[in-house]
């Protein structure tokens, strides 16, 4: 089974069970031990900034002796010495979400009643779920409050579920590319994604083989999930140059077939990596946690949901964006105006897709000014 943890995370173990917030198959949803796998940056002393990862990250949220080098971690751009989210200023945690494959608990973690992965018995993770498990961690270390809570696409949903849980801990959370709920054309995309996993013939219901870490239906679906990452136009400036001078078609050893599209190569080059490294069944799990997501239909109504808020609120969305269009953000903004909360919305006019809080330029040009002066109120 796959495993995207990094090498500098360090894992702290709760001996004690955890229940969840979905009681699964008959069962109490609980495992009877905790693994909360994170990474710190920065003084203890200074304001705790907690970042909420997306996906298909881990814990390795910056780089410090490699700043400039975007291969070494996934957020450089935007943490680090001198950064928005600035390493000399503030305490900065990156917690590995529960039910992924980087350290926390999740499907490929081993069951001690068993001593096999726990695979599809695992409980159903919600982002509550996550939530919660890192609190249990942030307690642990003793953190007594959060300055921010800041994070991208599926750590945006953690950043407003962190708001509502516990309104006394956090300051001000950063919502970016995210929404108080999965819209309809992400859940049917998600959907053909879990379908192209759980269709592949070595799948086996949750068992595979552990010795081979590469399944064709994971490196289906990380295809799926690409081409909902970045807009059209992105698409077409991308890929269009290579049309027409691409004269030979390119041979594809692994699928015994020939493409004769740069674009096609390119989903290939990018899923057969992700598919290597990444547990299947923890894929399965984080997209029906992106489903199942819907704060209205678990408080009542949106206005409800941020009824205790005390955060600040700055939500961050983009044009291009094709799984959260700003109307959805605007959603939020509305919701937390009816119950007189702080809040805003920052839109971003960029063509990039939903990756766009992962792009330096767009990262240093539209995004670092707005956030730092809200970090700094």
């Amino acid at each position: 089974m796959g495993s995207n943890r990094h090498p500098r995370a360090t894992v702290h173990h709760f001996a004690e069970p955890f229940t969840f917030e979905t009681p699964f198959m008959g069962h109490s949803g609980t495992i009877p031990e905790l693994y909360v796998a994170y990474e710190v940056w920065g003084d203890r002393r200074n304001p705790a900034v907690l970042i909420g990862h997306a996906l298909s990250q881990n814990t390795h949220a910056t780089d410090l002796e490699h700043p400039d080098d975007d291969r070494k971690s996934w957020w450089s751009s935007m943490v680090g010495p001198g950064r928005v989210i600035d390493t000399n200023r503030f305490y900065v945690i990156c917690i590995n979400m529960l039910g992924g494959c980087g350290g926390s608990s999740g499907p490929a973690t081993i069951d001690p009643d068993t001593g096999r992965p726990f695979g599809l018995n695992f409980p159903i993770v919600t982002v509550g779920d996550m939530v919660r498990s890192q609190k249990r961690l942030l307690d642990a270390l003793g953190i007594e409050r959060l300055y921010a809570v800041i994070g991208g696409s599926l750590g945006g949903y953690q950043a407003l579920e962190w708001a509502i849980m516990y309104p006394d801990f956090v300051e001000r959370i950063v919502p970016l590319g995210a929404a108080g709920c999965t819209n309809q054309f992400m859940i049917m995309t998600n959907r053909v994604q879990i379908d192209a996993i759980q269709m592949d013939c070595n799948y086996n219901h949750g068992n595979y083989n552990d010795k081979d870490d590469s399944l064709t239906g994971l490196a289906i679906a990380r295809m799926v999930g690409f081409t909902t990452f970045i807009s059209p136009i992105t698409m077409e400036r991308k890929f269009a140059k290579y049309h027409e001078s691409q004269r030979e078609p390119i041979r594809d050893s692994d699928f015994h077939e020939q493409m004769f599209h740069e674009a096609e190569d390119y989903l290939r080059r990018v899923s057969g990596p992700f598919s290597k490294i990444f547990d299947a069944n923890s894929m399965v799990y984080l997209l029906q946690t992106w489903n199942h997501f819907d704060l209205a239909k678990k408080y009542g109504s949106l206005a409800q949901a941020f009824r205790d808020v005390q955060a600040k609120t700055l939500m961050i969305c983009a044009t291009g964006d094709n799984l959260f269009p700003p109307y959805l953000s605007e959603d939020v903004y509305k919701a937390m105006q009816v119950n007189d909360k702080p809040a805003r919305v920052l839109l971003i006019d960029e063509e990039y897709g939903h990756d766009f809080f992962l792009i330096p330029d767009i990262i240093f040009e539209k995004i670092s000014p707005p956030l730092k002066e809200f970090l700094d109120e």
